[in-house]
Parts: structure tokens; C-alpha cells; sequence
């Protein structure tokens, strides 16, 4: 039995559980295509050739960073939307926005307008920038304090010295030590660190029991919770109750892509 046999038939054992999920993730061989549903991970393939340096993803559409341009899906595939070269994209309540070569911009009716200038964009979430030299607010490029910002999320920043929740109108650290990632959305918030991934529960960070060893570089959310490492192990986080075996948990799958960078579903 060939993989895409395998692959099918597996969707045909879960897909009555959940719907399909598509994640795409972002690396230094291009986007990849990853369908999952109820915990398990069936086929992926590669969507598009590129150098990727991010990738978000709202409301149906997915975005991604390049060296070259800022693409977006397509019922073709992606298409560059005139950019340029892109460290960061991200989605707020009024559409897509990119950052690169100093530049905040937003995309609306097929145009990119300038919304500020940031050096060093690393991320965009939430309304928020995580840059070099501290946190963004989004639209007018206010700075909010902090350095070295490797991640934002909704309420939250991850540093190279620490994790920090902003509490009324204050960064307040909340885990000390480097961290990479942060994603939190109404019900989950994820924080990674150099020795793992951890939840946020009940006011308390615990742990994560995953089935790998290797650092994780993003985090995001759909019907599960889903991760990708550096290493390009793709990761699920499912309820019990939807899985085909009512064993829930952390499954993983391998996708064999470098320089992993992000994931996202739309």
C-alpha cells in the first residue's frame, strides 16, 4: 500500500470525527501542505517553492513571507502580491499585514498602504509587532517597551530573556528564560521555550507531553492545537473524544523540511 493509500484511508477513518484541517507550514524549502483531522496526520505535500520566513493564516486565506515577495492563496496557488521581500505577516480584524526592509504595511483592494516604519519585524499577531527593539501597536507603530521580541500574541510577548503579559498597560514577566513562541487565542495560550512547550491551565503553565525531543518554533490554533519544530515535526493536540482510538494527546509526524519557520491554517 502506497502512503496516499495510506493517507486516504486514514481520512476515511477519521474524516466522519472531524473535519479536514489543512496547516501550511513555512520553511526554507517553501510552504507545505499538511491535512489532519481528529489527531491524526494524513498526506502533505509541497505547495509552494520558496524561501520562507513567515506565514499566517485568517479567515480562508493564508499568507507568506518570502525573500522575495509577500503571497497569498489562490484557488491557482500563491500569488505575489507586490511587496517585496518580507520578514513577517499577520492578520488583525482588518485584513493582512506585512513588514519588511523597515516597512508596516496593510493590504486592502489589491494595494499595499504604508502604515509606519519598524526595523527588524520578527512577528505580527493580534494588532501587535515583535521587533529588535521591543513590542508595536498596530496601526500607528506605537512602541509599547521591551527588546529583543521574538514572538507576540494577543496580550502577550516572548523575549530573549523571558516571557511577558501585558497587564494593564505594563509588561509583567511570567516565565523567565529565552523564549521563540507564543500563541494564545480566546481559550488556549501556548509559550515556547528552549526546553519545550508549555500551556497556560487554570492560571498555571504546565508542560506539554510531547512525543518529540526538539524545539518548537510555532504554534497555532484551529479544530486542534497545532505545532511545527525546527526540525520540521509537524504537531497535533487533540481531545480524546475526537479521535478515531478516544486517545487524544500529542501525535507527530515528520515532514523531512529545513529551516522550519512558522505554521498556520486559515
Amino acid at each position: 500500500m502506497s502512503d496516499d493509500d495510506i493517507a486516504l484511508s486514514e481520512k476515511r477513518m477519521y474524516g466522519e470525527k472531524r473535519p479536514e484541517t489543512h496547516a501550511y507550514v513555512a520553511s526554507g524549502l517553501g510552504v507545505t501542505r499538511v491535512e489532519t483531522a481528529g489527531g491524526q496526520v494524513g498526506r502533505f505535500s509541497l505547495e509552494e517553492r520558496c524561501t520562507a520566513r513567515d506565514v499566517a493564516g485568517a479567515n480562508g486565506e493564508v499568507a507568506v513571507a518570502t525573500d522575495e515577495s509577500v503571497l497569498v492563496s489562490t484557488a491557482d496557488g500563491f500569488a505575489p502580491t507586490g511587496f517585496g521581500p518580507a520578514t513577517a505577516v499577520g492578520y488583525d480584524a482588518e485584513g493582512l499585514l506585512a513588514a519588511g526592509g523597515g516597512r508596516v504595511a496593510r493590504y486592502a483592494d489589491g494595494a499595499w498602504r504604508d502604515l509606519g516604519a519598524v526595523e527588524d519585524v520578527r512577528a505580527i499577531d493580534g494588532g501587535l509587532l515583535a521587533a529588535a527593539d521591543g513590542v508595536y501597536r498596530l496601526p500607528d507603530c506605537e512602541r509599547l517597551g521591551l527588546a529583543d521580541v521574538t514572538d507576540v500574541a494577543p496580550g502577550y510577548a516572548a523575549t530573549a530573556d523571558g516571557l511577558y503579559a501585558l497587564d494593564d498597560g505594563a509588561w509583567v514577566e511570567v516565565r523567565s528564560g529565552r523564549h521563540g513562541a507564543v500563541a494564545s487565542d480566546d481559550t488556549r495560550t501556548h509559550a515556547a521555550d528552549d526546553d519545550g512547550l508549555s500551556e497556560l491551565v487554570d492560571g498555571d503553565w504546565q508542560a506539554c507531553d510531547l512525543p518529540v525531543r526538539e524545539r518548537v518554533v510555532d504554534v497555532t490554533y484551529g479544530t486542534d492545537t497545532y505545532a511545527i519544530t525546527e526540525n520540521g515535526t509537524f504537531l497535533v493536540d487533540t481531545d480524546d473524544e475526537a479521535t478515531a482510538d478516544g486517545r487524544g494527546g500529542w501525535r507527530q509526524r515528520s515532514l523531512g523540511v529545513p529551516d522550519v519557520v512558522g505554521v498556520a491554517v486559515a
